[in-house]
């Protein structure tokens, strides 16, 4: 009797299971055949993302500071305010001036009158720091009368190593010094050559030509 009643379980799991997979078979043939498809998905189009133009620099020059200017004087002499010039320089409109400091301009730079320049206007002052990378570079002293752009003028070894001046004016007694290493050409008195080793070691020769490749001035590092 216990036998025939396990049977009889097993008979009916196995019904409901065939009865099932029929039923699903006929469904879903059914449904392929009379149901209409799913609406299509719409793929829904990303708006085209336009990176912004950069900033462009404001137009901008270096003056160099004369004997008797003030913030006032020189910002009457170049049609700006008082404290743009503060503002570009990081300066206070009662901070006191040195002559020969360099400040910068907003604006064009006004074009000066072209001077000739003779050697003996221009020299190389010293080289600080010789053979040490983090502390060479070469000061430059300009002494004759007029401005002098230096843009094109290069510091040459005699060995192939040259650097070649940005724009950069110089008014009488104006010096720059122009670093061996890299750095940000973002101050008025100083440049950067971005070599990665020392290029005046004691006994090397460092020449200034001018744009024609004239020898306008020279120095033996000691």
């Amino acid at each position: 009797m216990k036998l025939e009643w396990k049977r009889a379980v097993v008979y009916l799991t196995l019904n409901a299971l065939v009865s099932a997979c029929v039923a699903w078979a006929v469904l879903t043939w059914w449904g392929k055949r009379y149901l209409p498809p799913p609406p299509p998905t719409l793929a829904v189009a990303q708006p085209a993302v336009t990176p912004l133009p950069p900033t462009p620099t404001p137009p901008r020059f270096v003056y160099t500071v004369r004997p008797g200017d003030t913030l006032s004087t020189i910002a009457a002499r170049y049609g700006v305010s008082v404290a743009k010039i503060c503002a570009l320089n990081g300066i206070q409109p009662d901070t006191s001036l040195a002559v020969g400091q360099g400040l910068l301009i907003p604006g064009q730079a006004p074009t000066p009158t072209p001077m000739a320049v003779h050697q003996g206007d221009i020299e190389i002052t010293e080289v600080l720091g010789a053979g040490i990378l983090e502390d060479e570079r070469v000061l430059i002293t300009y002494r004759g009368e007029g401005r002098l752009n230096l843009q094109g003028w290069r510091l040459d070894d005699g060995r192939g190593q040259v650097y070649t001046f940005p724009a950069l004016w110089l008014e009488h007694g104006g010096a720059v010094q122009v670093w061996t290493k890299g750095g940000m050409n973002d101050t008025v008195v100083d440049l950067y050559w971005g070599r990665d080793h020392a290029v005046w070691p004691p006994g090397a020769t460092v020449m200034l030509r001018d744009p024609q490749g004239k020898v306008m001035a020279q120095y033996t590092v000691p």
